[in-house]
């Protein structure tokens, strides 16, 4: 290991399970007692060793059919037993595995325990027995095996095969206090051992799996070891990305009814000790038709997982008739059809209660449509930037994801706004009570007032952080100290996107600052910036033209990247490497910015920031009144005063409740 470790940067351990374990029963160290692992690697290179008549497998799982069926190719072997200790339901081997064995005559002794052993005759043994019955469940749900009294039996066998489990052997990573136990000691979730330059996977760390388990293992130890080599201390725990493939849905109509096709079962061939092939391989218009029966589950929700209900919609739609496009169109309408949702007036106004005005739109002046629409803003007169959406919570993220998001921000043209710095992006520092102003940010924000005008008196660009509590008093003391920014926090837990998930911004908040910096005259002189509830380009061009300079992404940005906030770490199972995760956010911002300026050039405008409330038109009447954009029918309203008593229209409601859908 020292050699190794000498001469390589990080060294994975995938050293198996090569040792069998014994019984664990009086008598298991005598002649005539191995273990099934080293009688597979013998057969395995080559031999083919003369075994005694009667062969007795202890044991259950697929080593022990893999040694019972195997012995049963020896020469010199007429009968193979194996002994299980449960019910032959309760097999933990593979049921392909035990079909087959009992097609070869292996017999199965279920409900017996080996107690002991003993020599019989001349070479001979007697493998000493109990029956057993269920007893209480265990922690898999399974009957622990309570011997019966007074049920001792015994057994004669040439040849007892041990198959009652693995484990690693190596005395060398023994002694490095490596291996523990018969396996080596390894984080799950990164593969680290307890040696930094160390990683272990495989059956010799997590036990015996199905190869696709070690592949996703392997893929799992590429991803980490490469983050060791880029000198990432603390990666993000590695998830394999799902991708479509884009593959029909259904291969054949009639794969509901098609019954799973059954390779030929050649067993045992003219001479066993060749081993010879146990199942005979598909045609192409057999494997078609087995390959037609699969659900395609992955399509469906792009996991291993999918409801009943989804899988019945598939299937109907798979034996339905292409050319029916009347059942079709049914069964797809019952795919995608909710219930209509039932208007209410009580709701809180949101983004979707507010659209571009369609008149507008049909006034479309046709040079600045074609004409680029600028995006760019210089952010309280310090920061440049290319866009005015910006990324927010990721302060927690592991330092790759960091790095990598830094850099795709950075090329992006847009900017972090967060307590922590991220990487090569520009930096909108938020600054607590208890926080210092970094050197390295672009600007700073601070939750106290009396930090910001002391900043803003030596020079740096400052700005303040307001919520629905303190709105009035931070503006006000914004327009005192010369302040070049003012974040408001809608989503009301200082810049957690978390609090996204549990209710909608309070969007009032942005036209209560326009209307004190309006009050004040310094409306222009003080950029805003948004933070809560943006999703869409179009949330964002609604909000620009409210007089928002920039927004924050939160949540949007959060499932762009992979990350799962409902959990109490949202990076501990992050839906791809790092580098993915950051070229998605990256393009999010693209595809916001690209859609926020299409609605400028819908309203004629050649600049994002040329938006204005003028262009808006309210969906409901707390919309309107929150903004103080027109409801249609109503006029101007922003006093909830002038609204009371007022009907609501009749469409207006279900068309900002289709829209919240």
């Amino acid at each position: 290991m020292a050699d190794l470790k000498s001469r390589h940067d990080a060294v994975l351990l995938a050293i198996g399970l090569s040792k069998g374990k014994p019984l664990g029963i009086p008598g298991d160290g005598m002649p005539g007692v191995v273990d099934g692992v080293s009688l597979l690697a013998r057969v395995n290179r080559g031999e083919r060793p003369q075994l005694p008549s009667s062969v007795v497998v202890v044991g259950g799982g697929d080593v022990a059919m893999d040694a019972a069926r195997t012995a049963r190719r020896l020469p010199g072997v007429e009968s193979v037993r194996i002994v299980y200790r449960r019910t032959l339901d309760e097999l933990p081997a593979r049921g392909d595995e035990v079909k087959s064995a009992l097609a070869e005559g292996i017999e199965f002794v279920c409900q017996v325990q080996p107690v002991a052993v003993a020599a019989e005759g001349e070479g001979g043994l007697t493998l000493r027995c109990v029956k057993t019955e269920p007893g209480e469940r265990e922690g898999d749900g399974r009957r622990r095996p309570q011997p019966v009294p007074g049920s001792e039996h015994a057994l004669s066998a040439g040849l007892v095969i041990a198959a009652v489990g693995q484990e690693a052997h190596n005395a060398e990573l023994a002694g490095l206090q490596l291996l523990n136990g018969g396996r080596v000691t390894a984080d799950a979730s990164s593969l680290r051992t307890a040696d930094p330059k160390v990683l272990a996977a495989g059956d010799g760390a997590f036990g015996g799996s199905s190869i696709v388990e070690a592949m996703h293992q392997g893929h799992k130890a590429a991803y980490t070891i490469g983050a060791m080599l880029d000198g990432c201390a603390d990666p993000a725990p590695y998830r394999t990305p799902y991708r479509n493939r884009h593959v029909a849905v259904a291969q054949a109509p009639a794969w509901e009814s098609t019954p799973r096709q059954e390779p030929a079962f050649c067993g045992l061939g003219a001479d066993p000790s060749t081993f010879t092939e146990v199942d005979a391989t598909f045609d192409e218009e057999t494997a078609r038709r087995e390959a037609s029966r699969c659900f395609r589950c992955d399509a469906e929700t792009g996991s291993a997982n999918t409801s009943l209900r989804a899988r019945e919609g598939v299937m109907a739609m798979a034996h339905t008739p292409a050319g029916d496009a009347a059942a079709q169109s049914m069964l797809l309408r019952r795919r995608l059809g909710a219930a209509r949702p039932v208007p209410r007036q009580d709701l809180a106004a949101t983004l979707d209660d507010l659209v571009f005005l369609p008149a507008n739109l049909t006034r479309l002046v046709i040079d600045p449509y074609r004409e680029q629409c600028g995006t760019a803003i210089r952010l309280g007169g310090a920061v440049a930037l290319g866009t005015p959406f910006i990324v927010s919570g990721f302060d927690d993220a592991p330092e790759n994801l960091r790095a990598a998001l830094g850099r795709a921000l950075a090329e992006a043209g847009s900017a972090y706004l967060g307590r922590q710095a991220l990487g090569e992006a520009p930096w909108l520092q938020i600054v607590g009570a208890d926080d210092t102003p970094a050197s390295a940010a672009s600007l700073s924000i601070f939750t106290q007032a009396d930090r910001a005008a002391a900043a803003k008196s030596s020079g740096r660009p400052v700005g303040l952080l307001a919520s629905a509590d303190t709105l009035n008093d931070t503006i006000e003391a914004a327009v005192e100290c010369a302040a070049d920014l003012v974040l408001i926090d809608a989503a009301g837990a200082s810049v957690d996107p978390r609090a996204e998930l549990t209710h909608p911004p309070a969007i009032n908040l942005l036209k209560d600052a326009v209307d004190h910096l309006l009050r004040r005259r310094r409306l222009g002189a003080i950029d805003l910036v948004f933070h809560g509830g943006v999703r869409t380009g179009s949330d964002g061009a609604k909000l620009i033209a409210l007089a928002a300079s920039a927004v924050a992404l939160g949540v949007a940005a959060h499932i762009a990247a992979g990350t799962r906030l409902e959990d109490a770490n949202p990076f501990a199972d992050s839906a791809e490497p790092a580098d993915a995760s950051a070229a998605a956010v990256a393009s999010l911002i693209r595809a916001l910015t690209a859609e926020a300026s299409m609605m400028a050039r819908c309203c004629g405008k050649t600049k994002l920031h040329n938006l204005e409330p003028e262009d808006l038109r309210a969906l409901s009447v707390p919309a309107s009144v929150a903004t103080g954009v027109p409801l249609p029918g109503r006029g101007v309203t922003g006093d909830p005063a002038a609204t009371a008593g007022a009907p609501m229209p009749a469409n207006a409601g279900g068309i900002a409740a289709e829209l919240r859908i």
